[in-house]
This record gives structure tokens, sequence and C-alpha cells, in this order.
């Protein structure tokens, strides 16, 4: 009997100290992830008594603010946003029902007070919490355009400063109101085209000839062609035992390979990617950012890498079996790239081949105007030499002034670009991507556009709104 009842002790013992450990392993270790979870309605709650810091565009604009009321004698706030149809995927919403997500989420710590001394002295009783203003690089005047020129459409724009990598737009269409998220949420899940995803970062798309941009750069550092490098075009080419044909069915025949990427010549591209095989395009992929995706100051998980979107889970090329190396060439072969990808390959050669690293906070700051935080440009990779850049820089710059991307040309400066038609396995329905940078000879803005499920290509849909996003940036860097 007494060994029954020390068995039946040690055991209860023994249950004692595993609830033990796991209370505090969830209250002590794992307290502060579950505090931080994304769409944790309690730490959503505690936030509601906290003077939200402000969100500000690059010129000062609001884009989120908090406003107080008293509710039985307590002062709350709520989270208003006085633009908060112009970069709402972007600025993200702080919902007591709903969560918080991109920067409201990503950004929290700073919003709340939540950092370094300041926390301390929240926890001490000698000051109460107040929220940091953060500071975007949202350039509004631009980010109204990408809106309105999006308008109707399902699509995405981002323009990035190629000397600093600061996000000057960050435009997904349809987009929404931030202020209907509290009492009209429904009504905004229910609305077509997926409102609430930030396609610049959260959706890849096929690239089509944009890619050719990636594959021009891995043939001219090959050393086995040049901008003057000659083919003959007999207006197909096979591939994998399939036969490639260029757009409509065109035949070019004898030109370089400068003309070829004016003109988008599939055929030339493929033969060129069947040349240089698929280990050498992966490795010219991942050094244009392919494969691994930026934070850009967005909560983590949100930005999707861009690459091959193969079962194989190979999501860059390397020769492995079934790669079909000569459609990988001309943007096709289950190629998938983000808008922000696709802008941080203009940037590349904007850049002199130097990619940096995306961001979209510029500076925080504390409620007396001190500066907290202020963003030091880094280097995200090096897509290539400045010598290939600048033969990848003249021969995109043809593409804009005799090519399929003359739509973007701006009056009085050069541009550079690339145009993309993608097919989407809809019959006459495409993808449109236009990518490009101005000025070309010192960039201070460079651009992806894409227009989805269209009926014509990036030279007629997408290069406008670029011509327009660019002409603006620039017009206020003047």
């Amino acid at each position: 009997m007494n060994r029954s009842i020390s068995r039946v002790f040690w055991a209860m013992a023994a249950g004692f100290l595993v609830l033990t450990g796991m209370l505090g392993y969830w209250q002590v270790v794992h307290a502060g992830a579950i505090n931080d979870r994304p769409g944790n309605p309690q730490a959503i709650r505690r936030s509601q008594l906290i003077a939200r810091g402000p969100i500000l565009a690059a010129d000062g604009r609001p884009l989120a603010v908090s406003v107080s009321n008293n509710a039985s004698g307590q002062v709350i706030y709520h989270r208003t946003y006085p633009n908060g149809t112009l970069a709402p995927q972007t600025v993200g919403y702080s919902d007591i029902i709903h969560g918080s997500t991109a920067l409201e989420q990503s950004q929290n710590g700073w919003l709340t007070g939540d950092y370094g001394a300041e926390s301390l002295l929240v926890r001490l009783g000698l000051r109460s919490r107040r929220g940091a203003a953060v500071h975007t690089t949202i350039v509004p005047a631009a980010q109204a355009i990408a809106n309105q020129l999006l308008a109707g459409q399902r699509g995405a724009v981002v323009a990035l400063d190629p000397r600093t990598g600061a996000v000057l737009v960050m435009a997904s269409s349809p987009g929404f109101n931030l202020n209907d998220v509290s009492g009209h949420f429904a009504s905004i899940l229910k609305q077509p085209g997926s409102p609430l995803l930030n396609k610049t970062v959260q959706h890849g798309y096929p690239p089509g000839s944009t890619f050719k941009v990636v594959t021009v750069t891995a043939a001219l550092e090959s050393g086995l062609y040049t901008p003057q490098s000659r083919f003959d075009d007999t207006g197909t080419v096979n591939a994998s035992g399939h036969p490639l044909h260029n757009f409509n069915g065109e035949r070019f025949g004898p030109h370089d390979l400068t003309f070829a990427l004016t003109n988008s010549i599939n055929t030339t591209f493929a033969k060129i990617g069947l040349v240089l095989g698929a280990q050498r395009l992966g490795s010219t992929m991942q050094a244009f950012g392919f494969g691994r995706a930026p934070s850009v100051d967005l909560p983590a998980g949100m930005v999707v890498p861009s690459g091959r979107t193969a079962s194989t889970g190979h999501i860059l090329p390397s020769d492995q079996a079934g790669e079909d190396t000569a459609r990988i060439a001309i943007g096709q072969e289950q190629l998938s790239v983000t808008p922000l990808q696709n802008a941080m390959i203009a940037a590349g050669i904007a850049g002199k081949g130097t990619i940096m690293t995306p961001y979209l906070v510029q500076r925080v700051t504390d409620t007396g105007g001190s500066v907290l935080m202020t963003h030091r440009p880094s280097v995200f990779s090096k897509a290539t030499t400045p010598k290939v850049a600048a033969e990848v820089t003249a021969m995109m710059r043809n593409v804009v002034k005799e090519g399929t991307g003359t739509a973007a040309a701006l009056s009085g400066l050069d541009v550079a670009g690339k145009t993309g038609t993608a097919e989407t396995g809809v019959a006459g329905i495409n993808d449109a991507w236009f990518i490009g940078f101005a000025p070309s000879s010192a960039a201070r803005v460079a651009v992806a556009v894409l227009i989805e499920n269209t009926a014509s290509q990036g030279g007629v849909v997408a290069a406008p709104i670029a011509r327009a996003v660019m002409q603006s940036i620039i017009a206020r860097s003047n």
C-alpha cells in the first residue's frame, strides 16, 4: 500500500514539475513572442491606451494618426488615416478587432513607445508611454499618380531611388480605404481583385521579356557576347523539343544583340539561354536578388522571393533535369517575379551594377522631434560590373528611343527601359510590364509597372504609367 502511495506521489510530483516548467516557458520564455504575435487582440487592445505615433509620408503628410476620446472616464485612442487610400497596403492598419498589418505591424515598437530607455521609464512609472513618429520614403504626389493611372485595373507600381534604395512609390490596385477596416472590413473582403493584398511584394508574376535584362547581363558577363554580336533570326528555334517563336510570328533576319533587345526577339534570347545554360543564368539571377526577399521594413514573411515556381523546389535554375533554359531566358518557364524585384533589376543597372537595399522607413523621431533612428543606405547585392551595366544601359536606352518602349520616353531626358508581355494561359490575355530608369546617365528613379490580365502589351499600357511616375519624381528632385 505504501509503495502504491509512493508511486502516486512521485507521479503527481513529476506532473507538477512538468506543468510548472510549461507555465514558466509560456509565461516567461515565450511570453514576448505570444505578445508580439501578429493579430494578437489583447496586445492590440492594450495599444488603444497608448497614443500611437504617426506614420508620415516623405513630405510630412500624415498617413496614420491617433485620435483620443473619453470612454467612461478613461482616455483611449483610435487610429485614423487622413490619406487612407494613398498607400493602404503599405501603411497597413492597426485595429482592435482585425489586428495590424504592414508598417503598422513592423514598426509597432516605435509607434507604441516600446523602445530603449523610453520603455524602461514607462515600466518604472516615471513616464507615460508616447509613441514615436515613423517617417516613410513614400512620395505622395508620385504615389497618387500611380494610383490614378492604375484605377480600374489590377496591377502594381514600384519606384525606387537607385542611389539609396528608398521606396518612393509602392502602389497596388485595387486598393481600399484604411478607415473602412474598422466597421466595414467584411465589405473590403468581398471586393474583387484582393484589395488587401500588396501586389508589389506579396505576389509574383511571369516577367515576360523584362527578364531579358537579366539574360543580356549574363550574356555580356560571360564574355561570349558583346552588344554587337551577330545573329540570324529565322523566326523559330527548337527548345526542349518544341518550337519557340517570336511575338506575332515575326522574322528579323540578320541583326546584332542590341537590336535583339530593342525589338525583344525571343528566338535570339532563347539561343543565348541554350548557350549560357541554367547554371549561369541562375547565378546572375541570384546576383540580382532572386531567391531571397528583402525585408523593406515590412513584417517578416510579407515579401515573397522571386524565382521559379517549379514543383521541384529549385527557385533558381541550376541545370536540373527538365529545365527549359531557352524559355527561362525569355522570361517564361515558371518564372515568378514581384514588382519590387523587377524594380530592383532596373535599379541594379541604373546603379552601375549595385543594388541598394530597398527601405520604407527614412527615420524615427520622438514627440520632441529628436531623431531616434535614421536609415543608413546599404548594399543589397552586386548585380554586375559597372562595365556591363553601362552596356546594358545603352541597350535599354535604345529600347525607349526606337523599340518596344517608346511610350516611356520623357522630353529632355534619356530614359532606359524594357517592356514585357507575359502570357497568362488565357488566349489574348497578358500580364503587361515595363521596367526602367531615368535619367539614364545618372538615374534618380527606377521603376517597375505591372498591369494584370490585359489584352494590350507592356509598351502600350505599362510604359505610359512608368513615364508619368518617373516624371513626377524627377520634377520633385529638381
